[in-house]
């Protein structure tokens, strides 16, 4: 299986993370404004958290019949898994990196 290589800098700023397709931009500091690592990724569990929130709540909505276009609902469904595969394919890395540093020889 290939590789995944993710650019998070893209993942933060892009429009799918964000809760709402109608929701304003968010302003996502560049690398040198003070946006760490750690601030990046609870941002993006945030983002992953509303979106598999939001979704829960849409077809929920669907099984009373309080939604009219069924399109809105598989979209963000859709957001939400692809959300939480990159989201682990991002923890995967990582565990993957800490594992190598950890067979490192001192």
């Amino acid at each position: 299986m290939g590789s995944v290589q993710i650019d998070l800098m893209k993942l933060a700023s892009s429009p799918f993370f964000r809760s709402s397709p109608a929701a304003s931009p968010e302003k996502v500091p560049s690398a040198g404004a003070g946006l760490t690592f750690e601030e990046l990724l609870q941002d993006s569990m945030k983002k992953v958290n509303d979106l598999q929130v939001e979704s829960d709540g849409l077809v929920n909505k669907l099984a009373t019949g309080d939604v009219d276009d069924i399109s809105r609902v598989v979209l963000a469904s859709q957001r939400a898994e692809f959300a939480l595969r990159m989201i682990t394919e991002v923890r995967n890395k990582l565990l993957d990196a800490y594992q190598q540093l950890g067979r490192m020889p001192v």
